[in-house]
């Protein structure tokens, strides 16, 4: 019985969304993908279908015959075909046999690629007939009529057999259309936009006459792009600032460019008066001429915006309570809101028509790599949806379509000192929830803002260079976000030593806060009470302050004093505690020669058996680990540190959390970040004081990151980057909140929300005034999590972590130079973590045998070895990279196209064989140890071939390598090399051997060992064919001659994996074409009977279509009941091979 390969799991990209009242859908390749939003921002799953059998869904369009009966126009290439759903109310109320609601149509080819399509406003062309009309590539007008099905209320679980009916209203022109956008004026009337290849736009339309003939004019063509015209939107009737309606045009292009056209001067509803109207549309070829077109090429356009940073994909209206908008989408992947202002309230322009200017409003950036494919808004036009190219679908408010007031609870944007002192001087009568300050008239004085620190998520402590401390009160406001509202200023003492320095901590948990001064005095404020009462001195200026609490209730405060070399560490009794007076004292040495004297951040850990330890980071990059002793009311008490040396490199240690072992307390993971934008995880041993780093990586946001907490199981950072405050989920790596700031130098306090939905509170000085930000949840949503923005280029499976070897990694690797981590859990690819070092595409990627490392190569000689660990669940996987190939030539520009990776036979380390661009191959021997990262590399060999590139390499043996090339030959370089890696010399190899496998070059190669220990290699080439070759055991010589399949695929070979299903071997291809074949190898032993002059053979045994375009490379999951492969490309699937 021949295989059966079947598609299980598919992120491809997003390419189609629609969305009618609370239902969306989502295409992904052929497929769409049912989901419900009871409400905003809230998206439950339902079901897929398939649409298509292998092209990929472009378009959908709606139309909404009443609110329980909905058609559904889907269009990919040529093909449309219709869906049929009624009860759309039951939706919410999600039932198994939600689909037998679903009525599909038969597919219909339309006679070219079809841009846009639309239905008719009138719906129905008779009783049960549903008209939608749409334009082709080359700009003809064609329609389709839908046969209706269902009837409201009843169920209907077999598909339709009548094709929709298919006419061609208008013929093709000569043009080459990237873009079009259908408006239906009437039942008998369509006005088209048609955006050109070659920059321009032609609006023309087409009618029916009475008597029942047809015509169609070209009524203008806009010119004035740069480049070519990627999306065009014709707007419905909007309001102008002149109370009439009006109709305008918007266009994207490749220049960047978004562009309004006023379309309300054009007379579209007219007869044509001119004789050759069908004739000059036929014609017209995108480029103008002004002898033929003097009429409707001389327009300009009425506003132009600049924004986005690469090409634009599409433009869309809304009309809002504020005026027009317009919402745009890119190659950059982000989403933009323009305002389209009409300024004729002020002055009209001298043509008498309204001037207009196209203002961009908010950027929203929550994709990665490149391409957002689709967007629609639901729920009212408020709620945004968007897909791209990385699979990814997400969701956002436009909070700026809607009008604020001083009524809804939103103060002042800014807040100057003078506010602040006028609300605290009218405390006693404070005004009520958003209503405006009275501010007196500003003038210039000395004193401005010196620090903040949040006592509770609605009061903050405030304190000046005068030395006033003021307690802030914040309204307490409904979900949202925007600027905070302060209700209420109290002034709690004027410290004399303030004057000049003061800075400010604070104790959340028990809304106690801390004052220092310049001369030394520590102050203590209570939540509730408006006293400020004298605690503790030292001896000097006072840095930095910072709060925690030990495990017996007592305050912990930390006071480092400038120039000196400790620490003060000051215990102090809880408040309400019988012994509220008493404090102790220990000191903490600073190593000035080691980590600096500028501490950083702080962290308090507690274990029972061992004691209490304090860490502490620096400036200089360094964290300290006190273990503090027993007897915390020993005066005096001097403790020294162990060091982590350059934790985060010379950049500060910023933030730190301490996450303790369940079975050990002495034990534990510390995570820190640092301001060179990175996450550090070290397992610390207390007792044994040893101290690992089990990962270190870069953050996509920062380099400024100043704090790290954890919430409801996600590990969650903030900091700044560029001129704005992040707050970034590093778990889903997702981020939170985005506050425009100007820039990280400035004083500032976060509070985090420890709600479910999480979100903050932001207050920073700016400008010497006070700003203040609210936001409760995320700024967006993730209805379905993506991959790579990017075509993946390589993947690699690893055979479990470590001792865990049920758990498997999926590494892959892209053109956006990241590499993620994935795990195939549940039917579906859940992306764990991001690997960003690479400053090139990555080439290729491998696992160790034992899963313990991951090997990358990429352009400019980038090759990484990465150390994998696994951590506690809210951590995740822990990654560093471990080490660094050198780059070997002069200017570092080749690139490393394929490498091996075997462990040495003496088993101390590890042999890699690297492939360059240039025809070179290098073998290394690298041993993990704890030596310095140079002495860990030995070169043991080197070599070149012909000027071709080699493109593949493989270990056949310890002494053997094969390699393939661009020129189509497979050949062995045999080394004789000493087993030990003791060996210090390197010695030139030559290649022996050579056999022809392909034409051209070799796409992908794959080897298995078979049960007689012979070597079975496969070779895909881009000449189409498969080659097979068979090694020795030993693998020094080739057993037999190449066998090749020529024609295996229509195009390129790019990936191939090996499956052995008990006795029989099986390859698995695909290629530029898009299909997945199956093969069977059949390998001759000596005496059978079945031998011929060929010691195998290849029989086909099945194929399937794939949904990922490019294919570059696949790997075999599992195979256990059925052999699951993960196919990897513009998108990843997984297909399931069974038996």
């Amino acid at each position: 019985m021949s295989p059966t390969v079947h598609h299980e799991c598919i992120r491809v990209p997003v390419t189609a969304l629609a969305a009618i009242g609370p239902l969306l859908l989502a295409a992904e390749g052929p497929l769409v993908r049912f989901y419900v939003s009871p409400e905003a921002r809230q998206f439950n799953y339902l079901a897929s279908r398939r649409i298509f059998a292998t092209h990929a869904i472009h378009g959908v369009a709606v139309y909404e015959l009443n609110p329980d009966h909905v058609v559904f126009a889907f269009w990919g290439g040529p093909f449309v075909r219709f869906l049929e759903l009624i009860d759309l109310g039951s939706c919410i109320n999600v039932s198994p046999s939600y689909l037998d609601r679903v009525q599909l149509s038969p597919v219909t080819k339309a006679s070219d690629w079809i841009l846009d399509l639309q239905f008719s406003p009138s719906g129905t062309a008779g009783e049960d007939l549903v008209t939608c009309a749409a334009v082709t590539a080359h700009n003809a007008l064609v329609r389709f009529r839908y046969r209706l099905v269902a009837e409201s209320g009843h169920r209907c679980s077999k598909q339709s057999q009548e094709s929709p009916l298919f006419s061609e209203l208008t013929s093709s022109s000569r043009s080459i259309l990237y873009s079009a956008h259908i408006s239906w004026f009437s039942p008998d009337h369509v006005v088209v936009a048609a955006g050109t290849a070659f920059g321009e736009i032609i609006y023309w339309s087409w009618r029916r006459a009475t008597q029942g003939n047809s015509s169609s004019s070209v009524h203008r063509v806009f010119s004035g792009h740069e480049g070519s015209i990627f999306g065009v939107r014709i707007s419905g009737e909007l309001r102008r600032a002149n109370k009439n309606l009006g109709r305008y045009l918007a266009s994207c292009s490749d220049d960047r460019t978004i562009r309004i056209w006023d379309l309300s001067d054009i007379a579209t509803h007219a007869e044509s008066t001119e004789r050759h109207s069908e004739d000059q549309r036929i014609r017209h070829t995108g480029f103008s001429n002004d002898l033929v077109d003097a009429e409707t090429s001389r327009t300009p356009c009425k506003a132009m915006g600049w924004g986005h940073l690469s090409r634009v994909w599409a433009a869309h209206f809304l009309e809002s309570p504020i005026g027009i908008s317009l919402l745009s989408s890119g190659e950059d992947a982000t989403t933009r809101l323009w305002r389209l202002t009409d300024t004729s309230e002020v002055k009209l322009s001298s043509s008498g028509s309204a001037p207009l200017t196209l203002d961009l409003k908010s950027t929203a950036a929550y994709h990665s790599g490149k391409n957002i494919w689709s967007t629609v808004v639901m729920h009212d036009k408020s709620q945004v949806v968007c897909g791209a190219a990385d699979s990814k679908i997400t969701t956002y408010t436009l909070a700026d379509l809607e009008p604020r007031t001083e009524q809804q609870g939103y103060g002042p944007m800014e807040y100057t000192l003078r506010d602040i002192i006028s609300l605290s001087q009218l405390a006693s009568t404070p005004p009520a929830v958003g209503q405006p300050i009275q501010r007196p008239k500003n003038s210039k004085a000395d004193d401005f803002y010196r620090s903040y620190a949040f006592l509770d998520s609605n009061t903050f402590l405030l304190t000046t260079n005068s030395g006033k401390v003021f307690i802030e009160t914040l309204a307490a406001s409904a979900n949202g976000s925007g600027p905070g509202s302060i209700v209420g200023s109290e002034l709690v003492h004027e410290i004399d030593e303030g004057s000049g320095n003061s800075v400010c901590a604070t104790e959340i948990c028990l809304g106690v806060g801390f004052v220092a001064g310049a001369r030394g005095g520590i102050y203590m404020y209570q939540r509730g009470t408006l006293e400020l009462r004298k605690i503790h001195t030292v001896r000097g200026k006072v840095g930095s302050l910072f709060t925690s609490r030990s495990h017996s209730g007592k305050i912990i405060l930390l006071i480092t004093v400038m120039g000196q070399k400790a620490a003060q560490l000051l215990y102090i009794a809880s408040p309400g505690s019988t012994n509220s007076n008493d404090a102790s004292v220990v000191h903490l040495a600073i190593l000035e020669s080691e980590t600096g004297t500028t501490i950083t951040s702080m962290e308090h850990l507690s274990a029972s058996s061992s004691g209490d330890s304090i860490v502490l980071g620096f400036r200089g990059g360094t964290v300290a680990v006190y273990a503090l002793p027993q007897d915390s009311t020993k005066e005096d008490a001097e403790v020294k540190p162990d060091l982590i040396e350059r934790a985060h490199g010379k950049e500060a240690v910023t933030s730190l959390l301490w996450h303790p072992s369940d079975s050990t307390p002495a034990e534990g993971h510390l995570v820190s970040v640092g301001r060179d934008g990175c996450c550090a995880i070290h397992h610390i041993d207390l007792v044994a004081r040893r101290m690992t780093l089990h990962h270190y990586l870069p953050l996509p946001v920062g380099p400024n990151i100043e704090g790290i907490y954890e919430h409801h199981g996600h590990l969650i950072m903030y900091g700044f980057s560029s001129t704005k405050f992040i707050v970034y989920d590093i778990t889903v790596e997702e981020e939170i909140m985005s506050v425009e700031t100007g820039g990280s130098h400035r004083s500032w306090s976060f509070h985090p929300y420890t709600m479910q939905e999480g979100g903050g509170t932001l207050v920073w000085t700016r400008a010497s005034t006070m700003h203040v930000h609210t936001q409760h949840g995320p700024n967006h949503r993730v209805i379905r999590s993506g991959g790579h923005g990017r075509e993946i280029k390589s993947v690699a499976v690893s055979n479990g972590v470590g001792d865990d070897k049920s758990r498997q990694l999926i590494a892959t690797g892209a053109e956006d130079t990241d590499i993620k981590i994935f795990e195939y859990m549940d039917g579906d690819l859940e992306c764990q973590r991001t690997l960003r070092k690479h400053k090139t595409g990555i080439q290729h990627l491998q696992w160790s045998d034992n899963g313990d490392y991951l090997f990358s190569s990429g352009g400019c000689e980038e090759f990484y070895i990465w150390r994998v660990r696994v951590l506690p669940s809210f951590i995740g996987t822990g990654i560093r990279c471990e080490a660094v190939c050198k780059p070997e030539s002069e200017h570092s520009d080749l690139r490393i196209m394929s490498f091996n990776v075997r462990k040495c036979d003496d088993g101390k380390g590890l042999r890699i064989a690297l492939v360059y661009s240039n025809s070179n191959i290098r073998i290394y021997t690298y041993i993990p140890s704890s030596l310095s990262e140079p002495q860990r590399w030995r070169t043991l060999a080197q070599g070149t071939y012909f000027t071709s590139c080699l493109t593949q390499c493989v270990f056949l043996s310890s002494q053997t390598i094969l390699t393939a090339g661009t020129d189509g030959h497979a050949v062995l370089w045999p080394l004789h090399i000493p087993t030990s890696t003791d060996s210090a010399s390197a010695e030139t190899v030559k290649w022996h051997h050579p056999a022809r496998i392909h034409q051209s070059t070799s796409k992908t190669l794959e080897t298995c060992t078979l049960p007689n220990n012979s070597t079975l290699i496969v070779s895909g080439g881009d000449d189409g064919s498969l080659s097979f070759l068979l090694t020795s055991p030993d693998g020094n010589v080739h057993m037999c001659s190449p066998i090749t399949v020529v024609r295996t695929h229509a195009s390129a070979v790019t990936a191939c994996a090996i499956v052995l299903n008990g006795e029989k071997v099986y390859v698995l291809t695909s290629g530029n074409d898009q299909w997945i074949r199956v093969w069977e190898v059949v390998v001759y032993g000596q005496g059978d009977k079945d031998a011929g002059a060929d010691p195998l053979a290849v029989k086909r045994a099945g194929k399937v279509k794939s949904n990922v375009a490019d294919v570059s490379s696949m790997a075999v999951l599992g195979t256990t009941e059925a052999t699951t492969v993960l196919l990897c490309g513009v998108g990843m699937e997984v297909v399931r091979v069974e038996w």
